[in-house]
């Protein structure tokens, strides 16, 4: 399959499945259609927990079956719904099945064309961006990005293809080799790309790269969509306009697609891309009540990919319910009050430990200290202008002041002509908390604000972001509502005449605008964005040509299957594992649990013991883990980590361990008590002849046999 085949695969495979059920609950197409990201996920995120309870791999299989129970709790919750409806037999089936305006927000309703235009153009110019950077960097799809959590993405990855063990709660098989110590990781993120590398075809680090240069690129349109819809409460003409508009200007925001992407946050960026989507969909509730399922469904789906941004999810509804919902309620403020928190409440029963994780998170990483500069007007002034981390790094030109004064127009049209106070109040609430992530405030606000930031690891770059979406949202309303101006639509809507040609006059404008915005965004951030896209998986940084070809040549040898490869976690070799599938005794830069005195904090400490004959618990620690061979790639991660010596001196000279393969500085290095000596001298012979650079004046292996 070639890469935009699978990048096309990828589109229907992640939301096919949403869609389907969403339609099915009672969503009418278009909206369907819109809401099908989040939906897909919080199936997947299910699914992963329940067969995680079982002994039945999850894979296309099973997934296929919670999708199929999926589907028949929609219809029977459709059901539940037109049964209602015809109580008394006065209403016939198809009435009750298809309640109201049978025509209305249907596709028949061409509300949703110009939002969709946007949406799909911008999906298509970052997603096809993105993939044809990733092609022709090193080893193209491939390609090994040299960040820090990219490494446990594509592990997570592997694991679940491998194993078929998918679920939050039992992450700790993948990380904590030696004691299965548990860990509750939320994994929706790496299960559905697991399923699409299952079902395209594709080993997992080429499906974890394909994926996340499509996902990102969907979510991001979508849900600057939807955002403005929820912030407008309405999809009439400006809002079709201004949909199209902000999701177009996806691609310009150094702080959705590109940053995070750098970065490596991974699920938490695709996260935070879904939150948009996910408020329209609460906000549909209360005029549509069928729609709460899907809510609950596309809640789930956030928190099963990351529970961090259902903090944002919640701060938007709250402050709607209570200043739009409250004020003008759909049918009575009791009843929509019920039914918005209903699918919240629903969300959390279904998947409540994914909830515990972000709980447990937000404990570890409140010590965390932001890492971004401030300059003028201090964390306040960053804030503002959404200069965060990395931001001047790749796009040093980049200047907010248009879009900051077109979004406090745009606040303006919403709470003047709208009546639309929260999207105003979410911004400073946003705002706020980044603010105070930057530089905590000393009093009770700084702890109050504090407690959500920690969620988000109280960084700047991470809390930035709903501030950032709020910001081209709100912009993109001006604009609209500057076409509409234009076009005269309140002066035809005043006398009642006109109104018609206003309104594709405005229609036609606002295409025009959109096409011609495309080529001006993708000129003016293109540069910066292939920087920062670019910029992690170019450099040998952690992962050079000599560590893949030693890779292959590890992976060639059938004792490295039989048992485990170990290293130092901090030089990254656990990528074997991701990229061949050896076995490996670290799964992450991080350190596995275990602590002092188990047999990886043995092996790790003391490794220069190996076969020195008195040392005991490094012999029995060789033997628990069944360490067949060591793999070693200076330098560290961090300028902090200090060199193991203890394996990178003492290895050469050793009684118990033999190298047998070198390239350049990476050196694989054989447990002599794993091998006879003839074997020993095989692997070396058969290692020179895969490339392997001549191992000078090395003493004879030892016969441990």
């Amino acid at each position: 399959m070639t890469t935009a085949a699978a990048a096309w695969f990828a589109v229907v495979f992640f939301t096919l499945p949403g869609f389907a059920v969403s339609w099915v609950s009672g969503l009418k197409a278009p909206a369907a259609a819109l809401t099908a990201l989040p939906v897909t996920f919080g199936i997947i995120g299910v699914g992963a927990w329940f067969w995680g309870l079982t002994s039945a791999p999850f894979n296309l299989w099973t997934f296929g079956i919670s999708v199929a129970v999926a589907l028949l709790a929609a219809a029977a919750w459709r059901y539940a719904f037109a049964r209602k409806a015809r109580r008394g037999g006065a209403v016939p089936w198809r009435r009750a099945l298809f309640p109201g305006d049978v025509r209305s927000r249907s596709i028949a309703d061409p509300y949703w064309v110009l939002p969709a235009l946007g949406v799909g153009a911008g999906a298509y110019v970052a997603a096809s961006d993105r993939l044809r950077w990733l092609v022709h960097l090193p080893n193209g799809v491939s390609n090994i990005v040299q960040g820090w959590d990219v490494q446990w993405h594509a592990n997570a990855v592997r694991f679940i293809m491998d194993t078929g063990v998918a679920s939050a709660t039992r992450m700790g098989e993948l990380q904590n080799v030696e004691t299965h110590a548990k860990l509750l990781y939320p994994s929706a993120y790496h299960a559905g790309i697991a399923l699409f590398g299952e079902a395209a075809g594709l080993e997992p680090i080429p499906a974890l790269n394909i994926a996340e240069s499509v996902l990102p690129a969907l979510a991001f349109p979508a849900s600057l969509a939807c955002l403005v819809f929820a912030f407008m409460r309405s999809t009439g003409v400006t809002a079709q306009i201004a949909a199209a508009l902000a999701a177009v200007c996806a691609y310009a925001a150094p702080q959705l697609l590109w940053v995070p992407d750098y970065v490596g946050m991974w699920p938490y960026l695709f996260a935070i891309g879904l939150t948009g989507v996910v408020i329209w969909q609460f906000l549909l509730v209360p005029g549509r009540r069928a729609g709460a399922l899907p809510a609950a469904a596309g809640f789930v789906g956030l928190l099963s990919v990351h529970p961090s941004a259902v903090t944002v999810v919640v701060l938007a509804v709250a402050l709607s319910w209570l200043t739009s919902t409250l004020v003008r309620p759909e049918r009575s403020r009791l009843s929509d009050t019920l039914w918005l928190a209903a699918p919240a409440l629903a969300g959390t029963v279904a998947f409540l430990p994914q909830v515990l994780a972000g709980s447990a998170q937000a404990g570890e990483v409140a010590s965390w200290q932001p890492e971004e500069e401030l300059g003028a007007g201090g964390a306040w002034g960053a804030a503002l202008r959404m200069d965060t981390r990395h931001v001047a790094q790749f796009f040093p030109d980049f200047d907010p002041t248009v879009a900051l004064w077109l979004a406090g127009a745009g606040a303006l049209v919403l709470v003047v002509w709208r009546g639309q106070v929260w999207p105003a109040l979410f911004y400073a609430a946003s705002l706020a908390v980044t603010a105070n992530a930057l530089s905590p405030f000393d009093n009770v606000w700084g702890d109050i604000l504090g407690t959500v930031g920690n969620l988000h690891y109280s960084t700047g770059h991470r809390l930035i972001m709903p501030v950032v979406m709020s910001v081209i949202a709100a912009a993109a309303v001006a604009v609209a509502a500057g076409v509409r101006l234009l076009c005269l639509a309140p002066v035809a809507q005043r006398y009642g005449k006109g109104v018609a040609v206003s309104t594709v006059a405005s229609l036609v404008a606002g295409a025009a605008l959109g096409a011609a915005a495309i080529p001006q965004v993708r000129a003016h951030a293109e540069e910066g964005a292939q920087a920062a896209f670019s910029s992690a998986r170019t450099p040998d940084r952690m992962v050079s040509a000599d560590d893949l070809a030693a890779y292959d040549w590890l992976a060639t040898q059938p004792a490295a299957w039989e048992g485990l490869t170990m290293g130092d976690p901090a030089d990254g070799y656990s990528w074997i594992y991701a990229y061949n599938g050896v076995p490996t005794v670290a799964r992450h830069y991080l350190w596995p649990t275990g602590g002092r005195g188990s047999a990886n904090d043995t092996l790790y400490w003391h490794a220069d013991f190996i076969g020195e004959g008195h040392n005991a618990p490094v012999e029995q620690a060789i033997k628990d883990l069944d360490v067949r061979f060591f793999i070693l790639s200076p330098g560290s991660f961090w300028a902090y980590q200090n060199p193991q010596y203890e394996m990178l001196r003492a290895f050469w000279a050793s009684k118990g361990v033999t190298p047998v393969y070198r390239k350049g500085s990476t050196a694989i290095f054989a447990v002599n008590s794993a091998f006879t000596k003839a074997e020993l001298e095989q692997m070396r012979d058969d290692a020179k002849a895969h490339g392997s650079d001549t191992l000078f004046g090395l003493a004879e292996p030892v016969d441990t046999q």
